[in-house]
């Protein structure tokens, strides 16, 4: 009997996919160990349980029970002393019947399903847009674009291993089903280049801190469970807001989900990388690790998953099946067939064997006419003359009526003297000799390599144009951008340009006033100096003398102009000063704000935990230049907007998506440290998100 670990009770509820059964397991697992309970009492509370959460059919309480049953069973039930243990799985573990109802409800299913169609071109289309979701800042876009490429769980992506196999496929070990095939590795081709997938499972990995969960769960059930449980949905979630207006919904069920995209990578896969001569349901098996192991560790297919897998296929735009299989082989650069399947040679290989099967017969030849000579010889040395004629006079007669009775021979081309010495001359430069058929099948070999070797060429250049035919593209995108920009900029100057000519207007019109009062003002001083009244009598002129009332109209007017003439001067003084002392402060403010981005990237690249880091944001840099006097957001928009690449690329390195810092709980602590460490601010106490 195995001894049990101090942390059993932990183990046994790391089976339990849900609270309620791990609690179950908790307070009910112990006292049927210490046997205060009977198996019979054990079972009936489970089946209470499971009552009171209204679980009353087998279909429903079916996952829950085997939950249960691994419990058990991590307590050795085959040792005689457990037999309460054994007696327990039997009472919980579903009746022969209910099994056979299930399995009959899961054919009736499987048979009630239709096969739905996509197109070659719909097929690209789904890979396209996965492809373009491994570089999003979003660990769910991702982890939706990885489920389409590689058709793995989300599971078996953030847990299992991968690494490079070859341009076109990883090597992938720790399947999440198969815990007896610890150590077997696989060769899964990928729907996007290997190195590039790669790259996003390994950033999908970092940025989720698969690692720390490994570490804390107790077991890899427990870690698997953990993971689907935090990452399933929203991964699912995604697969229908990208993939679903792509890929049709399977007949029983209302919409995408992850699972679905294992039947439309391994269709995908088939159509594009399975060699024409392999079955495809022998493709998908390897592909999807469906088989079983033997004793001997050799792998046999399993096809019994099959049904699940094959209820998508494609078809042709008139709804028939497609049928063509590895359509990219011989197509993409670097593309091999998986290590299962790979049975021919490369024709480089064949080539070369050839030549030196060549020369093996060329040697073969000349050392039998070698030994021909000699016996010959031999004979002659031994033989005497007049046997010799007799032989030879029989064998002329032998000749004749051979020659007679031979059906005449097939004519066939003669070969020019010149033509066969040249290719007696270029074969031999590369090292071939021997008969003419030698000849001529090594020139057919050479025609057929250098053949190969143009199409290669042919499918490098065509992957040159596409990336340049790329780039021109971003360029054309990028130009049409700048253009948008500068017209949006001249339309603002249209307006500035204006306002410019209605201010130049207003002061043409003010030097006319000017002009106006002091001709008015020469004209009163000529009427004072004709009546001999001061210029200083005119302002405050005497009581005893009445003056002339003017007009209420003249009076606003004479107010008016007296009135504006120094006030606009004052602007005008004014004006400058405030434009420059504005600029000066809008440009501390930008350096403020640049300073406070710079601090957030270097405190989000030294944080290794995800809940640590902050996306870059207005209200993330609010919260500190509140703190710096640079609160202004047309300023902190300009900023953003012109670091927003550099900024982008950090986000999606760290997978720190839109709504990253909604799920930060220490927002405020984070800011802090920031303002403290990295900003040197002495309020920083006062740092608020």
């Amino acid at each position: 009997m195995k001894s049990l670990s101090d942390n059993w009770i932990d183990l046994a509820a790391a089976h339990g996919s849900t609270k309620w059964v791990q609690n179950f397991i908790r307070s009910h697992l112990p006292q049927l160990k210490a046997q205060h309970i009977a198996p019979d009492d054990f079972a009936r509370s489970l089946n209470e349980e499971l009552q009171a959460r209204k679980l009353n059919t087998p279909a429903q309480q079916k996952n829950y029970r085997s939950n249960v049953v691994q419990a058990l069973k991590s307590i050795d039930p085959s040792h005689p002393a457990n037999t309460w243990c054994s007696e327990a799985i039997a009472l919980v573990s579903p009746t022969a019947e209910e099994y056979r109802e299930l399995n009959d409800a899961q054919r009736g299913k499987l048979a009630d399903r239709e096969t739905r169609y996509f197109t070659s071109d719909q097929a690209q289309s789904l890979v396209d847009q996965a492809t373009v979701l491994l570089e999003s800042a979003e660990w769910s876009d991702v982890g939706a674009g990885l489920a389409v490429l590689v058709g793995r769980r989300i599971s078996e992506i953030l847990l299992s291993s991968f690494s490079l196999k070859s341009d076109w496929s990883l090597s992938f070990s720790e399947m999440a089903k198969k815990a007896e095939t610890s150590g077997l590795t696989i060769e899964i081709p990928t729907l996007a280049p290997a190195a590039m997938v790669l790259s996003a499972i390994e950033r999908l990995q970092k940025g989720l801190r698969t690692e720390n969960l490994k570490l804390n769960s107790l077991s890899p059930k427990m870690a698997k469970q953990t993971v689907n449980q935090r990452f399933s949905d929203p991964v699912a979630a995604k697969c229908v807001e990208h993939f679903s207006d792509l890929v049709p919904a399977r007949s029983d069920r209302d919409n995408l989900y992850t699972h679905i995209f294992r039947a439309c990578y391994a269709t995908i896969a088939a159509h594009w990388f399975c060699p024409p001569n392999v079955p495809e349901h022998s493709f998908k098996a390897e592909i999807q690790g469906h088989f079983t192991l033997t004793q001997d560790g050799k792998k046999l297919p399993n096809y019994s998953a099959r049904a699940n897998y094959d209820d998508y296929t494609i078809g042709t735009p008139d709804g028939n099946r497609d049928g063509r299989l590895g359509i990219k082989l011989g197509m993409l650069p670097g593309l091999h067939i998986i290590d299962a399947f790979r049975k021919d040679i490369f024709i480089v290989d064949r080539v070369d064997e050839n030549k030196d099967k060549i020369k093996d017969k060329v040697k073969d030849k000349v050392k039998d006419k070698i030994e021909d000579r000699e016996q010959e010889e031999i004979q002659a040395q031994s033989t005497p003359p007049e046997e010799i004629e007799i032989a030879e006079h029989s064998a002329n007669e032998e000749s004749i009526m051979a020659k007679t009775l031979a059906k005449p021979k097939s004519k066939r081309p003669e070969i020019h003297a010149d033509d066969w010495e040249e290719l007696n001359s270029l074969m031999a430069q590369r090292g071939i000799f021997g008969s003419t058929a030698d000849l001529f099948h090594a020139l057919i070999e050479a025609f057929k390599l250098g053949e190969f070797e143009q199409q290669q060429q042919q499918t490098r250049t065509v992957g040159e144009l596409t990336s340049s035919l790329n780039w021109f593209t971003d360029r054309i995108d990028k130009l049409e951008k700048t253009c948008a920009e500068l017209k949006q900029e001249r339309d603002q100057l249209k307006v500035t340009g204006t306002a410019i000519d209605e201010l130049e207007q207003l002061r043409n019109e003010n030097a006319l006033l000017k002009q106006e009062l002091q001709q008015t003002r020469s004209q009163l001083q000529g009427i004072q100096k004709l009546l001999g009244i001061q210029a200083h009598e005119a302002v405050i002129p005497a009581i005893s003398t009445p003056t002339p009332t003017p007009t209420p109209a003249a009076k606003i007017a004479a107010d008016n102009h007296t009135a504006s003439t120094p006030a606009t001067t004052a602007a005008q003084q004014k004006e400058p000063k405030s434009e420059i002392v504005m600029r000066r402060n809008r440009g501390e403010t930008i350096d403020k704000i640049g300073q406070i981005v710079d601090a957030l990237l270097s405190w989000n690249t030294s944080q290794e935990d995800s809940g640590m880091q902050l996306r870059i944001s207005i209200p993330t840099i609010k919260g500190l230049a509140s703190a710096m006097g640079a609160n202004y957001q047309p300023a902190i928009q300009e900023v953003l907007k012109e670091r927003s690449e550099e900024l982008e690329k950090h986000h999606s390195r760290l997978l720190i998506g839109t709504r990253h810092n909604a799920g930060v709980s220490k927002k405020d602590e984070v800011l802090r440290a920031i303002a403290r460490n990295y900003l040197g601010l002495e309020n920083w106490s006062e740092v608020r998100y």
